[in-house]
């Protein structure tokens, strides 16, 4: 019995650390990837990842980490060599994977407590105490959802289009509650019916990593990388 209660207790407590919400919780942080940068030579340190979710540290399951490692090797060395063009299509393209990757990251977060809400699985008392616990959620969402439009990896309108489906997603639960009516006007927008008001987003256009001073590509990194292997080797050897 004491080994059934530990491991129920231990259910509720990764359960409750899952679901990173309550009225009282923190203000937004932004997420953060790669927040260590890479050393200057072959062989520092190399990036580590954490901050995949807001209210998380080091949390990152080993799932992630082969799926990043696979997408290495499939995106930047699939082949032996490309020329000048295709590297720098593929740098454009990780960038804009890593940026979208973001805002979907941030919008799970309020469709998958919105889908519990629907389902039963969470049970806010009113919806007043519904908007309290997303309203954190879906100000971040928002914001960097906007902060990808700046950076001009997705369009100003697929954003607001974006903005505009998690707030529908909200009203279409709220009403399914009982908590609202449905609108008289049906075009009406649901951030208006929902009684949300946007977060504003102060943010300006930063340039490019590869624009910076001591970027390196890739294809750098590993030939810097050779070149410390062989050098290890030859130390080995003599």
């Amino acid at each position: 019995e004491g080994v059934l209660a530990a491991a129920a207790l231990l259910s509720a407590a990764v359960t409750a650390a899952g679901r990173r919400r309550g009225v009282a919780k923190a203000a937004s942080t932004p997420s953060v990837v790669m927040v260590k940068p890479a050393g200057a030579f072959a062989g520092g340190t190399g990036h580590t990842v954490q901050g995949f979710l807001r209210g998380e540290e080091d949390v990152v399951s080993g799932g992630v980490t082969m799926r990043l490692r696979r997408t290495c090797w499939n995106l930047w060395f699939k082949k032996s060599t490309y020329k000048n063009r295709r590297k720098k299509e593929l740098r454009n393209r990780s960038y804009n994977i890593q940026m979208i990757n973001r805002y979907k990251r941030a919008m799970r977060v309020v469709t998958r407590y919105v889908k519990g809400v629907r389902n039963g699985r969470e049970n806010p008392a009113s919806f007043e105490e519904f908007m309290a616990t997303l309203k954190d959620d879906l100000d971040h969402a928002c914001l960097t959802i906007d902060e990808v439009c700046v950076q001009g990896v997705i369009k100003k309108e697929g954003a607001a289009g974006r903005k505009d489906k998690l707030c529908w997603y909200v009203r279409r639960a709220a009403i399914e509650k009982g908590w609202l009516e449905p609108p008289q006007d049906r075009f009406e927008k649901a951030m208006v019916t929902i009684g949300y008001k946007m977060p504003v987003n102060y943010k300006l256009r930063e340039p490019r990593p590869w624009q910076l001073p001591g970027w390196k590509s890739p294809y750098m990194l590993k030939r810097e990388f050779d070149e410390w292997k062989e050098s290890k080797k030859q130390e080995a050897a003599a």
